[in-house]
């Protein structure tokens, strides 16, 4: 007999405490498909959240002990060998799922290293949509791979563009190097991807885009760079050396529209390297994408 597919909330629960996994089991299905996020907060009720609200999953409230077992049996009580992610805030689960961690700050030389103290934990729940960038790919590179920016406020889908835009390229024979600095992209776990991305996408995650994007170009060959979140000048330059090197540049960037992108001093001297900027608007509360042309021309 053929097991049947958990849903993602499901999935994302495995690492929960056994009453909170109850708790997740007897949501209604409706709910269950709909929920983006559980969220957990010592002395307050858990919940899930979807569509830009909370729905308590019990009564009984969260407790510190509660966080630190979830984080124990994400880390697969081995939390020294995921020190590098735990260090960022965050550890991936099977699946692509992703905790995030707040609370106590440990800082080290006036550098943050983690979280010493659990506060609060917001599970992400890992729902790829394959396909979605389709369009974009053939409007933007079906003759050849051209410089593309996905930009939009947080929460539209970016990183979700970006990843199914990755996997186009790969299915379509093309090298991509993905400088994943936060683990978001591939959500790598024992070295394998948890989101397709396709066969031929090399990943590098968990360090700065910079040292990311010139150790990749060096090491693997690839005819495109994906990259998340271009916040600062180092970024930026990320970009730009990707650039100088011949390579196509898929990336992301947080903007409220395209006026908004222009506008930002970091993103003024990439206006020169992207040729098309593919904006996710809501439009009746559906995400749609619009692409625009900007200065850049073909690298590929």
């Amino acid at each position: 007999m053929n097991e049947v597919k958990k849903m993602p909330l499901q999935e994302a629960a495995i690492c929960l405490t056994p009453s909170l996994r109850l708790a997740v089991d007897q949501l209604p299905e409706k709910t269950a498909r709909a929920a983006e996020e559980l969220r957990l907060r010592v002395g307050q009720p858990p919940a899930v959240s979807g569509g830009g609200c909370e729905v308590p999953l019990a009564e009984t409230a969260v407790t510190a002990a509660d966080l630190r077992e979830i984080v124990a049996r994400a880390a697969r009580d081995s939390v020294h060998s995921y020190a590098d992610s735990l260090r960022q805030g965050f550890l991936t689960l099977a699946g692509g799922h992703r905790i995030g961690i707040c609370g106590t700050a440990k800082v080290e030389d006036g550098r943050f290293e983690g979280v010493r103290q659990f506060a609060s934990l917001n599970i992400r729940i890992a729902k790829p949509v394959f396909g979605c960038a389709r369009e974009v790919y053939e409007q933007c590179c079906r003759d050849t791979l051209e410089n593309l920016v996905v930009l939009s406020p947080p929460g539209r889908g970016k990183t979700t563009l970006l990843r199914d835009l990755i996997r186009c390229a790969s299915v379509s024979g093309y090298r991509v190097a993905v400088a994943d600095e936060r683990g978001e992209l591939a959500a790598l776990r024992d070295g394998a991807p948890q989101f397709d991305l396709g066969g031929q996408a090399d990943v590098l995650e968990l360090c700065s885009k910079e040292d990311a994007v010139m150790h990749l170009i060096k090491t693997m060959s690839p005819h495109v760079v994906a990259l998340d979140e271009i916040t600062s000048a180092q970024d930026a330059a990320a970009v730009r050396y990707a650039a100088n090197c011949g390579t196509a540049i898929f990336a992301t960037a947080h903007a409220l529209d395209l006026a908004d992108f222009k506008r930002r001093a970091v993103y003024q001297p990439l206006l020169e390297v992207f040729k098309y900027a593919a904006e996710i608007v809501l439009e009746d509360g559906v995400r749609v994408c619009r692409v625009h042309g900007l200065k850049g021309g073909a690298v590929c």
